[in-house]
């Protein structure tokens, strides 16, 4: 199997330029785990299995358990209004629930949709303004639970409302709670500016040429960020998660329950933090520089997670090349 999949996979990068590491496994153990590409193509490092990447929008997971631990001990209600435990919160939509910004149906804009968001936040920076407002601010875009459309607003407000109600710092949240006791040792918000020792740079494609991408858009503001992370980590993390060690059962039901229908895929919904097909789960992320991608199939206990710091990687492309080998045994 594992040298079957890396012929797949060679012969798929000899026409796409690969640089990440992918780690897949079944039913808990390792059926194919590899690195490729650089870390830095400025310095020629390669890509090694403990090479740490951006993560992006994969840091949803992270936040929605959090979230859903704090329902479990009885200390937030799903269907309470954000105001309820951040006063600033309280000119939201009336109708807004903590439900619908698990699910991303709360209506509320976009924050990465937001023109000339760089600027905005520097913007923002330099008059020395509070990043809360701002987020309240945007516009609500549809009633909340009219329908689904993705927005990381909701996910950043969520990991306000985690640090209120529990008074810690997000960072310390996900610490204490997850990395910590999982032995994620190379998991932590990511923050670009400063030294992490094998953390990649991000790598982009501009005028025929490989480049250093750009930060993510928000890496600049004061505020819960997206994580750093490797293959192992996130492998670790997901096999706690699916086993009902993070969460209890009824609780994980809520996790994966099919809220909403996606508008891009009408076989495609939304749990809290996952999308759901009919027989798999997945997450993905992406921001200048970086891809991320999480595969499972419950059925049959078989994890896929890809990282990339390369941003034209096509991981769906990929991944559907795979599938059949990864089936068929």
């Amino acid at each position: 199997m594992e040298q079957q999949l890396e012929e797949l996979i060679d012969r798929y990068q000899q026409d796409h330029y690969l640089s990440g590491n992918i780690h897949i496994s079944k039913e808990g153990k390792t059926l194919f785990s590899k690195s490729y590409g650089q870390a830095s193509i400025q310095l020629g490092v390669s890509n090694n299995k403990d090479t740490k990447f951006h993560i992006a929008s994969v840091t949803k997971m992270f936040i929605a358990a959090a979230t859903l631990k704090l329902y479990e001990q009885g200390l937030i209600s799903l269907d309470d209004h954000p105001g309820t435990y951040v006063d600033a919160f309280k000119a939201l939509h009336p109708k807004i629930t903590i439900h619908h910004l698990l699910s991303h149906s709360s209506g509320l804009h976009d924050i990465y949709a937001v023109p000339d968001l760089t600027y905005e936040m520097s913007k923002l920076s330099m008059e020395k303004k509070a990043f809360i407002p701002y987020l309240v601010g945007l516009k609500q875009n549809f009633i909340p639970g009219e329908r689904w459309e993705y927005s990381s607003t909701g996910f950043i407000m969520l990991a306000y409302i985690l640090e209120a109600v529990t008074e810690m710092k997000y960072e310390e949240i996900l610490n204490s709670w997850f990395f910590s006791p999982l032995h994620m040792g190379s998991t932590g918000v990511d923050c670009p500016r400063q030294i992490n020792s094998g953390r990649a740079y991000g790598h982009a494609w501009e005028n025929n040429q490989l480049i250093n991408a750009d930060n993510d858009r928000l890496s600049t503001v004061q505020a819960p960020g997206e994580l750093y992370s490797t293959v192992q980590d996130l492998n670790t993390w997901c096999e706690a998660l699916f086993k009902g060690e993070i969460l209890q059962p009824e609780t994980m039901d809520k996790m994966f329950a099919p809220y909403y229908t996606t508008t891009f895929d009408p076989n495609l919904n939304y749990g809290y933090g996952w999308f759901l097909g009919a027989d798999f789960r997945l997450i993905a992320g992406g921001t200048p520089g970086f891809r991320s991608e999480i595969w499972h199939y419950p059925v049959q206990d078989l994890r896929i997670v890809m990282l990339w710091n390369y941003e034209k990687v096509d991981s769906h492309q990929l991944f559907r090349m795979i599938k059949p080998l990864l089936f068929h045994t």
